[in-house]
């Protein structure tokens, strides 16, 4: 049994990872009571495992939707845009991360040059979802549990599970092997993208045009949305209007304003709009979710 003394962030919707450089490894359980966004579309150099225990979820990965639930594995690889929405009423996962570059050794040999060297220069990927494999999800509870424990010895047993692990992705969830132009190329393309995906966040109760958007990313505005569709599976139109519900669910729950000040507070000038799209994609009116 995995332990339950695990500090859970405020609203469990973002990872305080605290990684040190010594000991690259952090793992985190986060828990949602309201349905609506787990964590916002993003990307990062590390490797991470969501193990989902509770609930169900449906985590979007460069574009592709993907519905989980209990007992279920999410793989994200290196430089992987992905975010989370919760679908039910109590969703409780656990987010691993690590630094690929922590199970190198300095001695080079089979090992580091055919295995550990390509998995750190992310030019072996591995498939994103795992469906129920018991032998994957032994591992990944043994590795969540040795992390809490902290006995002595623990970072030498995590350690020993996370190769376990990648064995075991290695012999059944390869995906494919890209070289290293094509992750360059991959690199590139998010590396444009991430600061207006970071913009949007800062300035999204404001009008904010594709000409606007397309220029800051030096691209044409047909350029701009369909890489931005490919990447996000969702124009700039519905990201905005994504971040902007997900945002008045917060209102919604947490503070005094009606309705209709929070649609102009999230950046909707008509509140019957506000209200028409809030049921559309939360299933639910607006009045359902006020406190």
């Amino acid at each position: 049994m995995i332990p339950m003394y695990i500090a859970i962030d405020k609203n469990g919707r973002k990872c305080n990872f605290n990684k040190s450089k010594d000991f690259p490894v952090d793992i985190h359980r986060s828990e949602h009571q309201c349905q609506g966004t787990a964590f916002e579309c993003h990307w990062h150099e590390n490797f991470e495992i969501l193990y989902f225990e509770q609930g169900e979820a449906l985590i979007h990965c460069n574009s592709r939707p993907i519905r989980v639930g209990p007992g279920e594995l999410i793989i994200i690889n290196s430089n992987d845009l992905h975010y989370g929405e919760n679908l039910s009423s109590q969703l409780v996962y656990y987010v691993v991360e690590f630094d690929l570059s922590f199970i190198q050794s300095n001695q080079i040999d089979l090992c580091q040059t055919k295995y550990m060297t390509p998995l750190v220069h992310n030019r072996i990927l591995f498939r994103n979802q795992i469906e129920r494999n018991n032998e994957l999800l032994v591992e990944v509870r043994h590795l969540i549990d040795e992390y809490y424990r902290q006995e002595l010895g623990y970072e030498l047993a995590v350690k020993a599970y996370i190769y376990r692990i990648l064995v075991l992705l290695l012999r059944f969830y390869g995906e494919k092997t890209i070289s290293e132009t094509e992750k360059e190329r991959q690199r590139k393309t998010v590396d444009r993208l991430n600061p207006i995906l970071e913009y949007m966040e800062c300035y999204y109760t404001e009008k904010l045009s594709l000409r606007h958007l397309s220029s800051m990313a030096n691209m044409s505005p047909h350029y701009f949305c369909r890489l931005f569709k490919n990447l996000t599976g969702k124009s700039p139109t519905e990201y905005i209007n994504h971040l902007r519900l997900n945002k008045a669910v917060l209102l919604l729950q947490e503070s005094n304003l009606n309705i209709t000040e929070i649609a102009i507070a999230v950046g909707f000038n008509d509140s019957n709009y506000f209200s028409r799209l809030f049921k559309k994609y939360k299933h639910v009116p607006p009045s359902a979710v006020l406190k």
